[in-house]
């Protein structure tokens, strides 16, 4: 999944541009969900499970594509 993909996915399921941002600094930059976290103001524990519902949500996607 490239950058475009995501933001086209992260704008659909995140309201907020901080937690859209900070999911892309982990999927992207290597970062981990507790330093994004930190480094974007995301309330602790978001992150984690924000990061869980795109790779969901991407899984979902690639698996409606190849069926």
């Amino acid at each position: 999944m490239n950058r475009t993909q995501f933001n086209l996915i992260a704008q659909r399921i995140f309201k907020s541009q901080n937690q859209r941002v900070a999911v892309e600094a982990v999927i992207f930059d290597g970062l981990s969900s507790y330093e994004a976290e930190k480094r974007f103001d995301v309330p602790k524990g978001t992150l984690s499970r924000n990061v869980r519902k795109y790779k969901n949500e991407a899984d979902y996607i690639t698996t409606v594509t190849a069926a």
